[in-house]
C-alpha cells in the first residue's frame, strides 16, 4: 500500500524544482522518515474562458508523490496535537531524530 499525495496546482514547481525535489526524495534515506516510492508528472491542456470574453489554452500540470503508506497519523499531527500530551523536550527529541 501506497501514500499519495496531490501537489495543488498553486503549489506546483515548475518542472526543473520538481526534478530536484523528486532527486532530493530519491536521495533521502532516513530510518525516522517515511520511505520515497515516486512520482507521477504528467500535464493537460484546458481551454478556459477569460474575463468573460477570450479563450486561451492553458496547460495544466498534474504532480503526483508517492510513499511508503503508514498506519498511523502523520508525525506532524502526532507532535503538534494538545491531546497526545506531549511536553517541548519530547517533540525536540522526536524532531532531532529526524534531521
Amino acid at each position: 500500500m501506497i501514500a499519495v499525495k496531490k501537489l495543488l496546482e498553486i503549489h506546483i514547481l515548475k518542472d526543473d524544482k520538481f526534478q530536484k525535489e523528486v532527486t532530493f526524495l530519491m536521495d533521502l534515506k532516513h530510518p525516522n522518515i517515511v520511505r520515497f516510492i515516486g512520482y507521477c508528472a504528467e500535464s493537460r491542456w484546458e481551454v478556459l474562458q477569460v474575463n468573460g470574453k477570450k479563450y486561451v489554452m492553458v496547460e495544466m500540470p498534474r504532480r503526483l508523490l508517492c510513499f511508503e503508506y503508514l498506519h498511523n497519523k502523520s508525525l506532524d499531527k502526532y507532535i503538534s496535537a494538545e491531546s497526545y500530551g506531549l511536553g517541548w523536550h519530547m517533540r525536540y527529541k522526536i524532531i532531532r531524530g529526524i534531521s
